[in-house]
């Protein structure tokens, strides 16, 4: 083969070039960490990466979500948390006012704190969060959810927010609600025992006193009137009673001369409609008691009742105590399911919060997956590297050594 100088000097050239541009490539690679300087560089690698990357964005994102759901989530359990304290202290100065002991003017005074107490419960209930926005007024939140109209121990509540919960999409398939309405919370409580309510004649001027009420087996929505008769006759000391059930479509049942014992339950119906109530005391003829279905009441209704029961106490005869008592019972009664409710909402926003606890954590081990993935597919192997960038570098000052010598070999030098 025949071998002349211009393909001397373009060989030696392109070796040297082609060391230079491999030495070139390992020190950006060296610089920069990264194994892959461009696609073409690991076509598979690269298009693995680039899923790799999009995933982790998107998970990165639902771990933003899942932050600001827990800190919703945290402010909101503050609130209702507030609630249940505030219920659970009034249930106490409840309790306190059935004492016996205390006189009317002492139940006047925890009169008075419940209406503070009323104030408070209105302005967790229309609290705002740190945008200003109201936190109990579903959609509308620039609504104040709440507002109270009448006189003290007969006021209206008005809830002028809406039922819609916000909600944050906190994974691909799941959009998780980091807010409560209003109605929820704080209207939609049910009355008497949740089943049925059980009230004593505001008339009645006997000493027959509420006593317990449950349901056996189960109850048909109808309506129940105890009235107690006259005696059937001067001589004898029974105690009849009449009973009208008004059922929910048809004409109401009256039953008469009803034996009536005191503290020993009275069970109505029979099979799966049954259900009982006890009366103590001593009521007397005219004197009644309804079971009726139980609706929904607000805590704001409650609170001003007991404010009105324990304003409007006047003890000073039997009559007037029974009265009392009856009404402090009714009172209490729906303050339990008041805090029974709000214990409710408290456990459902907890165990919103657990389920994001549990999100967060397989998605931050998500992440970390992702960042091994892509250290696998992208990131340089440095001892490798500085391994192939002394061998590089070696063939280059070969190459231009060499280039230098070969190209300095001349015919005539040999010429004497």
């Amino acid at each position: 083969m025949r071998v002349s100088t211009s393909m001397i000097y373009g060989g030696g050239a392109t070796g040297i070039q082609n060391r230079q541009s491999d030495l070139y490539r390992l020190q950006n690679q060296l610089s920069s960490g990264r194994r892959m300087l461009a696609p073409a560089d690991d076509p598979i690698a690269s298009a693995q990466a680039l899923v790799t990357t999009q995933n982790q964005s998107v998970n990165a994102q639902f771990l933003d979500n899942q932050a600001n759901a827990a800190s919703l989530l945290t402010e909101l359990e503050d609130r209702v948390g507030g609630v249940a304290d505030l219920i659970q202290s009034v249930k106490q100065r409840a309790v306190e006012a059935g004492n016996g002991a205390y006189s009317d003017s002492d139940r006047r005074t925890i009169a008075a704190e419940i209406r503070q107490r009323f104030d408070e419960l209105l302005g967790l209930a229309n609290a705002s969060d740190g945008m200003g926005l109201h936190v109990f007024s579903g959609f509308k939140s620039d609504v104040q959810p709440f507002s109270v109209s009448g006189v003290v121990g007969s006021r209206s509540i008005a809830y002028d927010g809406d039922d819609g919960k916000r909600q944050i999409q906190v994974e691909s398939a799941r959009m998780m609600d980091v807010s409560e309405s209003g109605s929820d919370v704080f209207m939609r409580i049910r009355q008497g025992n949740g089943t049925f309510a059980y009230t004593a004649g505001a008339a009645n001027t006997g000493t027959g006193i509420l006593g317990s009420s449950s349901v056996i087996s189960g109850f048909d929505g109808s309506t129940y009137d105890i009235q107690f008769e006259p005696p059937v006759a001067p001589a004898t000391t029974s105690t009849t009673f009449q009973l009208t059930v008004t059922p929910l479509t048809g004409a109401p049942v009256v039953s008469t001369d009803l034996a009536f014992v005191a503290r020993q339950d009275i069970v109505l119906r029979a099979g799966a409609n049954q259900f009982k109530v006890a009366i103590s005391g001593t009521p007397v003829a005219g004197d009644t008691f309804k079971i009726e279905p139980s609706t929904n009441q607000s805590i704001f209704e409650t609170l001003d009742d007991m404010i009105r029961v324990l304003e409007t106490a006047s003890t000073s005869s039997a009559a007037g105590r029974v009265s009392f008592r009856n009404q402090l019972t009714n009172v209490s009664e729906n303050l339990d399911l008041a805090y029974d409710h709000i214990l409710d909402q408290q456990t459902s926003i907890g165990a919103r919060r657990s389920a994001l606890d549990s999100l967060t954590n397989v998605g931050s081990d998500f992440d970390l997956q992702f960042r091994t993935d892509l250290s696998r597919l992208q990131d340089l192997d440095y001892v490798d590297a500085i391994s192939q960038f002394t061998n590089r570098q070696i063939q280059l000052e070969a190459s231009q050594q060499s280039f230098v010598k070969t190209s300095g070999l001349s015919l005539f030098n040999l010429i004497s």
